[in-house]
């Protein structure tokens, strides 16, 4: 709610000190003016703010798997750039050596070019692992971080975590001026408004029952090990049948080029 200034009735900011006990007063931007809150007023300005802060604190502890996430979207091109270019030169390096053994020992192909299989398969871990996270992000975290719906028609949409109005920005997220809290906008606020103020209910009915888990931020993590492990798996498999049939093949043209023996007397 604002609070005119009472010397031009210009809106006033609240004003108060670096901690949480200070001092606390409204501060006119327009005639310099301030002025001390009532000491009742100032009473539950400061419960107010000490009970956001814990909303604050708990949201922080809550989100903060997706930090790891938030790190490895940022080392994704850096890291896929090296293991690229290290794939590469290790592919380039084992069909060398193939080739210069390849006639002499055709069964030494498969020692020589098991370290590229297990190259490749660390790629395609990681290419695997990172699709995954990103499917497990989309589908279980970034329904938690989207703004809530306006309770009616023509009213403002709603921080996700303390509740208050939010300014109408046309952004793809917009942060509480209240408790901090960044919110994530899309048009389903606006096209599934009764699906989402009942899927609200819910989860507060949950909280109430002590039956709420926050063990979704956790699912974009617990994705990428499980998808990148599973990829890895898949890959080396592949990559060690592809390299028996080369083995095969190898020692088969062996066999069909070999002198012929010569007939007893």
């Amino acid at each position: 709610m604002p609070m005119p200034c009472a010397n031009c009735g210009a809106p006033t900011q609240l004003v108060s000190g670096p901690y949480l006990n200070s001092s606390l007063g409204l501060y006119c931007g327009y005639c310099r003016r301030s002025e001390p809150l009532p000491p009742d007023a100032a009473e539950r300005v400061r419960y107010l703010q000490w009970r956001l802060m814990q909303l604050g604190q708990a949201r922080e502890n809550d989100e903060a798997p997706l930090r790891t996430v938030a790190r490895l979207k940022r080392a994704w091109v850096p890291v896929l750039v090296v293991f690229f270019a290290s794939t590469v030169l290790q592919i380039s390096q084992t069909l060398s050596t193939v080739q210069a053994v390849q006639k002499a020992a055709p069964q030494a192909v498969h020692d020589v070019a098991f370290p590229m299989a297990i190259g490749l398969s660390m790629f395609a871990g990681y290419l695997f692992g990172y699709v995954g996270m990103l499917r497990g992000y989309r589908r279980a975290v970034k329904p938690l971080l989207r703004a809530r719906p306006p309770m009616a028609a023509g009213l403002a949409i709603r921080c996700r975590s303390c509740g208050g109005d939010l300014p109408n920005v046309n952004a793809p997220e917009v942060v509480c001026r209240y408790c901090g809290a960044p919110n994530q906008l899309d048009k389903e606020l606006t096209t599934r408004t009764g699906e989402l103020l009942q899927a609200e209910i819910s989860a507060y009915q949950a909280r109430a029952a002590k039956v709420y888990s926050h063990d979704a931020f956790r699912a974009p993590t617990k994705a990428f090990y499980r998808w990148g492990a599973a990829g890895a798996v898949v890959a080396l498999v592949v990559c060690v049948a592809a390299i028996q049939l080369v083995v095969a093949a190898l020692g088969g043209g062996g066999d069909v080029h070999s002198p012929p023996r010569s007939a007893g007397p």
